[in-house]
This record gives structure tokens, sequence and C-alpha cells, in this order.
């Protein structure tokens, strides 16, 4: 335990943030965010220009980068169009008369829009031909907003107009045409029908989007930029695809089999299961190995994968999520610094639009979960019976009577018999040796539980002005009963435009959760005897006042586990466009987190009937500051664009605790303060560190074929002594678009999009406590007078641990774009690794965190997604992606020669040369000793003449026989070898969507194979057994079926020779169903008149099945345990690969209804 007293303050003499001078800063912007100044578009703006020649395409894009308009055109009106002019202090609309004079396009300016089409063509006079007038509304299909400037042109004619801001047109057309042709920039063009039946109406014109996917936006770290313009390894999972999760899914849950690399882990269905996501492999073996989440641009602080009721992620509404981007590669990532090394993953959630209409989303979904993992199918009432009887006997037979066995046979009795031939019938069960009972405890402690989700949101916009601002209730319940998760929702994001040059914005997010914690109930549920009735005569639950050291469920579920959780984000920004092309922004970020727990047992129910009645109580906060400036500078000169940035970034981290206990209360419903009870303790803790940083990064772009990005970031950490603080991280990537090439001319309609990219670069790590660096003191006490007491040591001159990352990679559209996707290889190198390795005995330490050597982390990735029907009514996409990662051990520092792990852990081995995630045990031959000869028949016999045990001083018939690898006559630490790694050797996912009409439905698998899974339970189970319950394989003992069983013989404990072999890691692979969604939106014309622009019905499905040959309950998921000491380099390296039945997976069915108001 830390105390304020014994460890120094974190910061630097260089800067100290003061925390009022922030609050006062930080309100300052939610002030002035909401005093919105409406300034009409100013046209005055004056400029240079000169273009030779240039295409229109180059013009505008110029244009639009050096002002805030955005240009509105149809592709085909504008090719071969080349442009000669040159100016000096011109507005826009000089220019733009200058640029479009001679040629045959012209302009007209709605608002922050420049419309762009072909002149009409007044050769042919309206009198000549008798006209008709065409009146409609072109809106988006997706939100049903106008789209403005949309053109409108007959068809094989320059006959066109534009809609106005209401997506509304009136054309006039020959009585004979035919075809209208309606296009947007980011919408699939239209072909309208005329007929007698479109002249006397306002026609509603739905366009669907067409974005090409090289021109879809990618967030990066402090920016966007295109997917043709991305030179790093990046992932995006758009709006689409987050609104078909299933219910109940998390953010991280959703991003299984989605992205390549991307390697997520469910533990269970509980409603507070942790998730894990790994990307690229383990990247560190201290602390976090979760990726940097980034949301609406506020790092993430919960720094865990757990489902606590405080994580930032755990409680993000999917509904507030518009995209998700994965930054992969160092390219990409290093601009967040230290932060990063384990990957970057930046959510983004949802805005309003300037001019939009306020709109209002309704959606309600409920759902049922099943379990769908095979039950363990514990033993009824005679089979346990015949378990003890059998087993009992046995042991008895090879060791004598021990704790175990006195619970159920009579040993007074047995010590009177004659005893120097005697067989195991002689022996007497106890009279009270059982109960009347036969419960089935599974049955009993699980059920369907429901799920239930209500979100409720309204975004839009004025001139200036955009806002979202959402609520969301979800309330879930478990398949193990008494679990349940209820979390409260809110967001609001605002931005302001103050004229042309200042834009101020706010992200204010908040969340309160309620849970009840009943995860460890299943290990009751398996192990309570099932001849112990649930209830007593007069229906209160069973005590069991006989010696067991495993209670009954119904007290676990009747004892109080609730955690509480509140969080608090809020983030402010201001930016300034101070010139032409030169932004500074300034953004303030508040994060709070309170987290409460209260855990009340019951008398009796702490494992033994005369435990107390005990209550725990617990509080902690955390608080995070971030200060961030940026500069930026925009300019385009010829074919050359550049985009330089520069920043500095303050960050401070605070937290504290408070936790309390007491045991012995009076009464269980009243008299339950701490104060009340008779033995009472507490304990409190602060601590904080400090992140100082400057970062700077330059985007070059040449005639968009060839790319360049140089990145450099230095962080300075009071996590490290004084002299090991700072950290230097750039790094630089190089792009050439080989489908921009001249010679790719001819095969653009084959190839029309061809990219290869590579970066190198170095990122660093600061996983290890606020004060490693230091020695820390606590309290203690000598001869009754209180004292302190080292304890724990430092180490000052612990450095970075430094991520030197090489990445390749080949994005692609082929086929007019009908195929997409990426192929890409990635090497990873960590240079001093921190590790809390071993120290002499005599220094009174048993451990301290150092830099021991280097892995490494080498893979492939590939990513394909291709359209197999795209037509006007029908879409049918396929998307597949495949990953390999291997990890290495490449070097240790020649002083630690092996990493070693303790507890059962400690047959995951890292050894120089060695793969991370490698079993290291026993080896089986396959079969059980059959008879004593045989084993005596191995044994060694000593120098003095006397014969060695094999393995134990009980080796007996039945036990494994494990191979010799040496040769030496007996099982030792040194026959052990590799039996596999918990790492799969490939992953991934594959998906298909379809839409229809109105109909739009999704199936997502994920798969995995290779991974090597350790099954905890069944290695407990048959490794030595106790008064409690086990499941029904152990009938396929030796103790059952003799010499042709799959298990070594059962004892109960003390007298088996067993060990962790290959017997007990079983193939992990699998390939699973991850959901199935089905949407159908109700056709429009229902609802004409009525407020009600939109209804959506939906299906969902999760976890639809799973074909796998791993005999546990997940072959993925129940890893990690509460119930273990493992410290935090177990749970990073290993427990992803120990199966501990910890919580069953469940299958989820949901149905929805989606409102949409305007």
């Amino acid at each position: 335990m830390k105390k304020n007293s014994s460890i120094p303050k974190a910061g630097f003499r260089l800067f100290r943030p003061n925390p009022r001078m922030f609050g006062k800063l930080f309100a300052l912007f939610i002030f002035m965010t909401f005093c919105t100044y409406s300034y009409g578009v100013s046209q005055n703006k004056k400029m240079d220009v000169h273009f030779k020649n240039a295409s229109i395409d180059f013009v505008i894009e110029y244009l639009e980068s050096a002002t805030d308009y955005t240009f509105v055109y149809n592709d085909t009106d504008k090719e071969g169009v080349k442009i000669t002019v040159s100016l000096k202090d011109a507005d826009i609309v000089t220019i733009l008369d200058a640029v479009f004079k001679n040629t045959p396009l012209a302009y007209q300016i709605k608002e922050d829009r420049i419309v762009v089409l072909r002149r009409k063509n007044n050769t042919v006079k309206a009198e000549e031909e008798k006209q008709l007038v065409v009146k409609g509304r072109v809106i988006s299909e997706k939100d049903k907003e106008p789209i403005i400037g949309a053109t409108v042109i007959l068809e094989g004619t320059t006959l066109g107009v534009a809609t106005d801001v209401e997506g509304k047109f009136s054309i006039n057309v020959p009585e004979d045409a035919k075809t209208l042709v309606i296009s947007s920039i980011g919408y699939a063009k239209y072909r309208f029908a005329l007929n007698s039946n479109v002249f006397d109406k306002l026609n509603i014109i739905q366009l669907k989007d067409s974005v090409s996917f090289v021109d879809e936006v990618v967030i990066v770290g402090y920016g966007t930029t295109k997917v043709k313009d991305a030179t790093g390894a990046v992932s995006r999972l758009g709006e689409k695809d987050i609104a078909m999760s299933p219910a109940g899914a998390s953010v991280q849950s959703m991003l299984q089999g989605r992205a390549p690399g991307v390697n997520v882990m469910i533990q269970s269905a509980s409603p507070t299961s942790p998730v894990n996501v790994m990307i690229r492999g383990i990247s560190t073996l201290t602390g976090n190995t979760q990726p940097l989440w980034v949301i609406d641009g506020v790092p993430d602080y919960s720094q865990s994968s757990t489902g606590d009721v405080t994580n930032a992620l755990f409680n993000l509404n999917l509904s507030d999520i518009e995209s998700i981007d994965i930054l992969k590669d160092v390219s990409a990532t290093a601009i967040y610094g230290s932060r990063a090394a384990n990957g970057v993953i930046i959510v983004t959630t949802k805005r309003g639009k300037l001019g939009m209409q306020p709109t209002v989303d309704l959606s309600l979904r409920a759902g049922i979960q099943t379990i769908n993992s095979n039950k363990l199918n514990a033993l009824n009432a005679a089979e346990y019976k015949r378990f003890v009887e059998t087993v009992g006997r046995q042991s008895i037979e090879i060791a004598g009577f021990d704790y175990n066995t006195r619970l159920f046979f009579n040993e007074s009795k047995f010590n009177q018999l004659n005893t120097s031939q005697w067989d195991g019938s002689m022996l007497e069960l106890l009279p009270d040796a059982f109960m009347d009972g036969d419960t089935d405890w599974w049955d009993e402690m699980t059920q369907n539980a429901l799920t239930t989700q209500c979100d409720i949101s309204v975004r839009g916009g004025t001139q200036n002005s955009n806002y979202f601002i959402s609520f969301g209730y979800n309330d879930q319940k478990g398949v193990v009963k008494g679990g349940r998760s209820k979390l409260l929702t809110g967001r609001l994001n605002f931005e302001t435009l103050i004229g042309k040059q200042v834009k101020l914005g706010v992200n204010l997010s908040g969340s309160s959760r309620k849970t009840n914690n009943k995860d460890n109930l299943i290990d009751n549920i398996i192990r309570f005897r099932p001849d112990f009735p649930a209830y007593n005569e007069d229906g209160s639950i069973n005590l069991v006042t006989t010696s067991t050291v495993i209670e009954n469920p119904h007290l676990t579920l009747a004892n109080r586990n609730d955690g509480r959780g509140l969080t608090f984000s809020g983030s402010a920004f201001l930016e300034w466009t101070i010139l032409d092309g030169l932004k500074f922004k300034s953004t303030g970020t508040v994060n709070y987190t309170n987290s409460q727990t209260d855990i009340f047992s019951k008398k009796g129910t702490r494992g033994y009937a005369t435990a107390y009645n005990s209550r725990n109580l617990g509080n902690s906060e955390n608080n995070t500051y971030v200060w961030d400036n940026t500069l930026t500078w925009m300019k385009t000169f010829g074919k050359h664009n550049l985009v330089a940035m520069v920043g500095h970034s303050i960050e401070k981290y605070k937290s504290r605790m408070l936790s309390g206990g007491a045991e012995e209360f009076p009464d269980e419903k009243v008299l339950i303060n701490l104060g009340s009870g008779a033995d009472s303790w507490a304990d409190s803790d602060e601590a904080g560190n400090t992140l100082v940083s400057a970062i700077a990064r330059v985007n070059y772009k040449y005639n968009n074929r060839y790319l360049a990005t140089f990145t450099f970031r230095t962080d300075g950490s009071s996590k490290f002594g004084p002299d090991k603080r700072w950290g230097y991280f750039p790094s630089g990537a190089l792009a050439w678009v080989i489908s921009e090439e001249e010679f790719m001319a001819p095969l653009k309609l084959y190839i029309p999009y061809l990219k290869l990219r590579a970066s190198v670069g170095k990122i660093g790590s600061q996983n290890l406590g606020n004060y490693d660096y230091i020695s820390l003191m606590g309290a203690a006490s000598y001869d009754g007078q209180p004292g302190t007491k080292p304890t724990s040591l430092g180490n000052p001159v612990l450095q970075w641990e430094e991520t030197t990352s090489v990445d390749v990679g080949l994005d692609f559209g082929l086929l007019n774009e009908r195929l997409r996707g990426t192929i890409g290889y990635y090497n990873k190198q960590i240079n001093n690794l921190i590790y809390d390795g071993s120290v002499p005995a005599n220094s009174s330490y048993t451990t301290v965190n150092q830099n021991v050597g280097t892995i490494a982390n080498v893979g492939w990735e590939f990513d394909i997604r291709g359209d197999v029907i795209r037509t006007d009514k029908v879409n049918f996409e396929i998307g597949f992606n495949i990953a390999t990662n291997s990890g290495k051990v490449k070097k240790l520092d020649g002083i630690v020669k092996e990493l070693k792990m303790p507890y059962y852990y400690e047959y995951v081995r890292l050894v120089e040369g060695g793969h991370i995630g490698d079993w290291y045990g026993y080896q089986y031959a396959g079969r059980l000793f059959r008879t004593q000869e045989e084993i005596i028949a191995l044994k060694p016999v000593s120098s003095t003449g006397v014969q060695e045990n094999y393995f134990g001083s009980y080796d007996s018939p039945g036990d494994a026989y494990l191979i010799d690898q040496d040769g030496d006559g007996k099982i030792t630490a040194k026959d052990k070898v590799k039996l596999g790694n918990f790492n799969p050797k490939f992953f991934g996912g594959f998906n298909l969507s379809l839409s229809w009409k109105n109909l739009y439905a999704t199936a997502v698998f994920t798969y995995s194979y290779g991974a090597k899974r350790m099954w905890y339970y069944q290695y407990e189970k048959t490794s030595g057994v106790g008064t409690y319950n086990v499941y029904n394989s152990i009938f396929d003992s030796y103790n059952f079926k003799g010499g042709d069983a799959l298990f070594p013989r059962l004892a109960y404990a003390g007298t088996v020779a067993n060990a962790l072999c290959d017997l007990y890691i079983h193939d992990a692979s699998f390939l699973r169903m991850n959901s199935l969604n089905l949407n159908y939106r109700l056709p429009a014309k229902w609802f004409t008149g009525t407020f009600v622009n939109n209804v959506e019905l939906s299906f969902s499905a999760s976890n639809l099945f799973t074909i796998t040959k791993y005999p546990g309950f997940d072959p993925q998921g129940n890893f990690g345990s509460t119930s273990t000491s493992a410290t935090a380099n177990d749970v990073i390296t290993v427990a992803q690969g120990v199966d501990y039945s910890t919580y069953p997976s469940a299958r989820t069915y949901s149905l929805g209804i989606k409102f949409t108001f305007k």
C-alpha cells in the first residue's frame, strides 16, 4: 500500500498544471460554445490564384482547401476542361467568373456550397416545341435528408438544373422527353423515367450512397485523411456495420471477425464479462496489453479490459457510434506516442449537420439469452455416492485415511479389524455420510435471461451550428441467476461557427451503471454436493452443517455483491483559422470515474457453516486532465500538397481509493454499518502520474501519386526515474499510388486503385506502476509500537520499452472497385522489455521491474471484400480476412535465463529463442500404467541400492504414463517438452451482406486455428478430488474403467501421482457464427403526411453455433480468474490460454424497432 508520506509527487519542474486554472479554461470553453453567433457566409475573402492549363479537378481541389466552400458537381460534366487564370487579391466570385469563362460550365453559390453544372443549350428555343414541367425533391435514401446541389439533367442533352437547399428542383422538358438523370457527389446516379404520372405532383427521388471506398474519410491521430491518401495500415467500420451489431454487444465485441490482425476474446456471456482486444500480438509482459481507445479525440484511461463498472468502453452506447478506425502500424499510431504501443482504436460518435432538420431516432430492442454451451454434467446423487465409495476405498488402500475419507468412512471400526489381509469391501460408510437430496444444481441456478435496450437521440443543425443529443438505457440479466447489469448513458455533441474563422465545440458524455455480480456462482453450482437438498423442511436455505469447503449456491445468491460506477467525460475545443491554410486548435479534456462496491456475506456463507457475517465497502475515484494544442498548416502549390502539424500535450492523472470492512454484525438487515461489526479494518491509497509531450507530423503528396508521412513525438513520463523520463519516437511512411500513373490508364477499368505503402518507426511504452522507480515504505509494528518497513524495491534506471516496427502493404481496388482489399506484412521488435523479475533473496525483496530482453511479433494480414451482385435493387457482398502472428523471445539480458510464471502458470515458459505462449509439460505416452511391476521396471536405483520414485511416492497402477525424455529413470522438470502454443496459427473472419429493396441482412463468422488451451477445470478434477462434486467424465478414469480409461487414477488429495501433460491441453480451433442480423424498412408511403419519417424492424441473433473439438465451455472464453492470486504478468501472457470454466457462453435472440421522426 502506497502512503502519501512515503511517495514523491509526480510531475515535472518545467510545467505544473494548475487544476483551478484548467477548470476555469474549460468553463470558458463551454460558455463560448453555447454563445452562438449567426454570421452570413462571406464572399469577400481575398486571395491570389495562378492556374496554367490546370485541370478543373485541380482547380476545385485547390479552392476547397483555400476556402470553406464545398463544390458539388457531376464528374462527367467537367471532363476535358482546362483552366488558365492568373489573379491577385481577388474574391471568390471574381475567381469563379474567370475560371468558368469560355467553358461549357456554369456555377451557383448556395450558402457554403458551389454547384458546378453544364450551361444550358440555348440553341433550342422553347417556343419551337411544347414544354412540360417536372418537379421533384431529391433526398438521401439513408437518412431522408435533402441533397443540396444535386444535378438534374435531361438524358442525352445538356439541359439541366440543380436542387435548392430543400433538395427541390423544377425543370422544363420537351413533351417527348424520356428520362432525367439525377446525380450528386457521394451518391449513385439515378435514372428517373418520365411518363404521364410525373407532371402533376412533387416527385420524391431517393439517391443511394455511392462513395468510392478510396474517398472514404478515416480518422487518424489529430486529424483525418482519405483512404487513398493514407500511408499507414488502417481498418474501418462504418455506421452500417455498427448498426447491425447484435443486442447487448459491446464496442469491443463487435470488432470480432471484422478487421484483420485484431483478435477479440470475450470471456463469457456474463453481464460484467471482460473483453480482451489484441492487435498484432502481445507487445508487453507488464501492465495493460489493450490498445489505446480514443473516443472523439479523448483517450480512454480506464486501463482495463474488464467489465468494470467504470470502464468507458464497457459503458459506451453503440447507438451513439458513427465509425471505428483501427490504427495498426507505427506510422498511424506514433502520433499517440507511449500510449499506442498496443495499437490505437479511434471511436467517432454521431453529430448533426449544418442546415439539418431536427431528426429524432427512437430505438427499442428486447432479447433473450440462452446457454448454448454443453453444461458440465455434474454427478447426480446416486453417481456421487458411487464416486465417493469407489475412489475413497481405493485411496485408503494406497495411503490410508485422510481428512476427506474420514468424512465418509468409519475409521474407528476399521481400526478394530485385522488389517493384515483386507480389501475395500471391509470399509463401512458413516451413517450420516450422505443426505437424501438429489438436486440438479445446474438447472436450479441457471435461467433464460432477458435483455432490454432503449435509445433515443435527436440531431440537427442551423446555418452555423450542429448538435447531437442522446440517452440510452440497457438492462441485462445473466444466464446465471442473480447476475444483472443496468446502464444509463447520455451524450451531447455540439459545434458552432463564429464567422468563417472560428469554430467552437463541446463533447460531453456520462454513464451510470449498477451491477449484481454472480460470476463466481458457477464454481459452486458444479462443485456443490448433489445429495444436499437446496432447502430445509421449513423452507429455509440449507446451511449444510457438515464440514464442506463449498457453500450452498443459494447462499451465494442471497449474498450481496453490488457495484456502481459513474463516469463523465467532457472535452471542449476552439479551432481558429488564423490565415489561409493555417489553423490552431486547442482542446481541453476532463475524465472522471467513480467506482463503488458493496459486498455482504451472510453468516455461514463463506465456505463453512460457522463463518461470521461480513461486509466490505470500496470507493475509488480517478481523474484525468488533458490539454492538447496543435497548429496545422496546409499548402497546395502546383502538383504539390503539404500538411504540417506541430503540437503540445499535457496529461495529469490522479486516483484515490478508500476501502473498509468488518465482520460479526449483530444482525443482517439494520446494524450493518462498518462500525457495528466486532472486527473492522480500513485502507486508503492515493497515486498519480504526469505525461508531457511534443508532437510533429508532415504529410506530403505529389500529383496524387506519391505520398509521404513523417511523425515525431517525444514523451516525458513521471513513471520513470529523473534520468530516464524522456522517450523519443520517430516514424516515417511512403506510399505510391500506382493506379495514378499514366502507364496504368489503359487498365483503369480493371485496376482503378492500387497503392504500395511502407513504414518504419519507433514507439514507446510506459506500462508500469506510478512509482516503480523508487523504493516504497509501508506501515508496520514491532512489539506493539507503530513504525514503517520497506515494501517494494524501486529501479531508477528502468528504461522505456521501445517497439521498432516495419510494415509493408498493398491496397487495391479491382474490376471497377467491385473487389477491394489489402495485404500486409509487419515485423515488430520490442526492446528493453519490462518484467517483474526476481532479485537475490538476501536483498529482503522478491522481485523488481527490470529491462530483461527483446521480443518480436511477425505476421501477415489479408483482407478482401467483393460485390458479387451490384445493381440498383440488389447488392450482395462477401468479405473475408485472415491474419497470422508469431511472437518470439529474441533475447534475454544474459542474467535472466527464463521468465517464469508462478503456480500452474509455470507450464508457460518464456525462454530465449522460444515463442510467446509455448506450453511446457510432460508428454503423455497415450496410456496408463497397468501394473506395479511395470512402474518398478522403470524406477532407477540409487548409489545406495535403494530404488527411487519414478514420479512420486504414490506411484501406482492407473497413473498417467509420462515419457522419461532424458532416460534417467525418473520424471523431473528436465523431462518437460513443448506441448503447443496458446496463440492461434491464424485467425480471422468472414461476413456476408445482402440488400434487396427495403431488406438488409448480414452474417458474421469468426474462426481460429491452431491454438492449444489448457482446460484447467479438467486438470483440477482429474489430478485430485475432495468432498465436492465433479463432472461425469470421471467415470472414464482408471478407477472405473481400468487400464483402457482416458483419465488417470483419481484419488483424494495427497495420494495422486499426476501432473500437467498434453492430456489436458486441447486443440481450441473453432468456426463460429458470430451474428445474424435482419433489418426491414417499412415502405415510406405508409407514413406520408405524418411526422414519422422512417420505421425499421430488426431481428438479430448472436453466437448461433460453434464448430470445435474443444471439450470445455468455450474454445476462446473463460480466460482469467478472480479466485487466483495471479499477477498482472500472468494474466497478460498466460491467462488467455487457460480455461477456468467460470461462466457459460450464451446464444442471444432479439427483436427491435426503430422510429425516425422529422
